[in-house]
């Protein structure tokens, strides 16, 4: 790894001065700047994190823990989180504590899961984060971060009791809103719902959403269009069965793989979605732009959400101190497909 001398050697600029241009110091003109970086990527130069945190007492680096990079959700977040590090010259060390590989949806044993965490958060603390982002699976209250004292900790799509630990979310019950509101303004009057499990957040505040867009238009509520699914692509296909079957014209699901599952039931069965019957999904997965028809849905936010977090962090590390709101909601958008518009199979 190549050293702030050899770089003076290749460049025949000073060791001073090449100082200041790797360490973001004022003073440099331009073209020297830049015959100093290129140099340095040429060179493979690494700067030497522990002496900068012995300096200025920040490592510039945050620690990223998710509770599973396989989740659909963590990719994006984590690419805004690290966007936003690139933005402002900090680097990242990324952990993962594969939670939905072990535990499925949810840990059994939260005394493991607990010193999971710990462990995970000690490694990172060896390392010198300045601050830790920790991203959820799924929106859940995170009890394990509050054992801490250090570092600062910023929540991504789950939340925190512990005040001093910002969250950033989306609204769940605003987005189900209107999708619900988009099947009534294309025609649906008979409108049932695939939601998830009852013990899901997700799941209350959409249904939540949906009751009142119902109520907001006139729309009458019926219980008995509501069903409980298990957010899979089975339980779609049974429970859009038996919401057709019971007369509904339009079907909100809480998640697009169920969505899909009263896709395959329509296909199956001569059924036209977006002229026979309406039918959004929530999440805009890959999978609803690949079936046909292409499937409206609700997009999350989640690389705005990742960014969030990190300017937030960002910002109280410069001691802008915490945000005005404990809990901060970003809000999702409505894609609308086929399975709205109607124009499934036209030319």
């Amino acid at each position: 790894m190549a050293t702030i001398r050899e770089i003076s050697e290749r460049t025949g600029v000073s060791i001073a001065t090449v100082s200041k241009v790797l360490n973001e110091k004022h003073g440099v003109n331009a073209e020297t700047r830049q015959l100093v970086m290129d140099a340095a990527r040429e060179l493979n130069y690494r700067p030497n994190l522990n002496a900068r945190y012995l300096k200025s007492g920040r490592s510039q680096t945050l620690g990223i823990v998710t509770e599973d990079l396989t989740v659909f959700n963590a990719p994006e977040i984590v690419d805004g989180i690290a966007a936003a590090c690139d933005e402002a010259g900090y680097h990242y060390i990324l952990g993962n504590l594969r939670f939905f590989k072990r535990y499925g949806n949810g840990p059994k044993d939260l005394e493991e899961s607990t010193a999971l965490v710990h462990g995970v958060v000690d490694e990172m603390l060896s390392k010198q984060v300045d601050g830790i982002i920790y991203i959820g699976c799924h929106s859940h209250v995170v009890v394990s971060l509050s054992d801490h004292a250090e570092p600062q900790f910023v929540c991504a799509y789950c939340t925190s009791l512990d005040s001093s630990i910002p969250s950033i979310l989306y609204d769940d019950q605003k987005a189900a809103f209107e999708a619900t509101e988009r099947l009534i303004r294309a025609g649906g009057r008979t409108i049932g719902m695939i939601a998830g499990p009852t013990d899901s957040s997700h799941s209350y505040n959409r249904t939540r959403g949906h009751q009142e867009a119902l109520f907001a238009h006139g729309v009458p509520y019926n219980p008995s269009l509501t069903l409980i699914g298990d957010w899979g692509r089975d339980c779609g296909y049974t429970l859009g069965e038996q919401l057709i079957k019971s007369g509904a014209t339009a079907i909100f699901a809480h998640n697009d793989l169920m969505a899909t599952g009263v896709l395959d039931y329509c296909n199956a069965n001569g059924i036209e979605v977006g002229k026979d019957i309406l039918l959004i999904g929530f999440d805009n997965r890959e999978i609803s732009t690949v079936c046909r028809p292409q499937l409206s849905t609700v997009a999350l936010p989640l690389f705005e959400i990742g960014q969030k977090a990190a300017h937030i962090m960002l910002d109280i590390l410069s001691g802008k101190g915490l945000p005005a709101e404990h809990e901060i909601m970003l809000e999702c958008s409505i894609i609308e497909r086929e399975s709205t518009l109607g124009t499934w199979g036209k030319s």
